[in-house]
């Protein structure tokens, strides 16, 4: 019985030593045959050129060396009435002038406030920017247009030598302010956001973008940028992100 076991021990110990051999050359022929298919793979594969997103600091550089941009104008004439004492004695101790005045009100954006948060590219053609609120930029008299058309001293006024030096400048400085006040309330300021954005979209539009996105607010980040790629091709380098 004893030799029975020996002879059975001494079988399956040969057995487990032919197999062992086996499996180990079995899987050296596995490698030896996918070593080759993963070569021919990236023999096959054409490289795929990343596509570099502009960068939106650059962007905004840019912009800012455009300092404030001049989008719309109003020009415009008052005639300004001003008196002084006309109530006293029928007026014969004051004074009454009359000025015509023309003006010009220029509107527009001021680029230097932008930031970089104020653009983000989302993908080639596609771009999301705030624009600064426009604002008056200029609002001044055209001193060679302007003039006093009429002024009136009464009697009283002139014999005491007490005529005001000062009224035609109050009523010049009266006149930029209604000037002015005409101006945003024929929606200048309207005119000069609506010129912004379609200048800004011809700038854009310029470095590329198809789809330029103008928002109330800084824009919120955007997503990182997946290239898509045809079959059969592999990026060689990563798609360069957004900064």
């Amino acid at each position: 019985m004893r030799k029975v076991v020996y002879v059975l021990l001494a079988i399956f110990l040969v057995v487990f030593i032919v197999t062992v051999g086996l499996i180990g050359l079995l899987a050296k022929e596995t490698v030896d045959v996918v070593a080759p298919i993963g070569d021919l793979f990236g023999r096959l594969a054409i490289p795929a050129t990343p596509v570099i997103l502009p960068d939106p600091v650059t962007i905004v550089r840019e912009l800012n060396d455009l300092a404030r941009l001049e989008t719309a104008e109003y020009v415009a004439e008052k005639v300004i009435r001003a008196e002084r004492d006309q109530d006293f004695m029928w007026g014969a101790f004051g004074e009454t002038l009359l000025f015509v005045a023309y003006g010009n009100v220029i509107a527009g954006v001021d680029l230097t406030r932008m930031e970089a948060g104020d653009i983000q590219v989302v993908d080639p053609t596609t771009v999301m920017i705030h624009l600064p609120a426009a604002e008056i930029l200029v609002a001044t008299l055209d001193n060679d247009r302007s003039y006093v058309a009429d002024r009136d001293t009464g009697i009283g006024t002139a014999l005491s030598g007490s005529v005001d030096v000062n009224l035609e400048t109050e009523v010049r400085q009266r006149a930029e302010t209604e000037i002015e006040q005409a101006a945003l309330e024929a929606g200048v300021l309207d005119t000069a956001n609506e010129n912004a954005q379609f200048f800004m979209r011809s700038f854009l539009q310029g470095l590329g973008f198809t789809n330029v996105i103008f928002t109330d607010a800084p824009p919120p980040p955007a997503a990182p940028y997946e290239q898509p790629l045809p079959k059969g091709q592999v990026l060689v380098t990563p798609t360069p992100e957004a900064p």
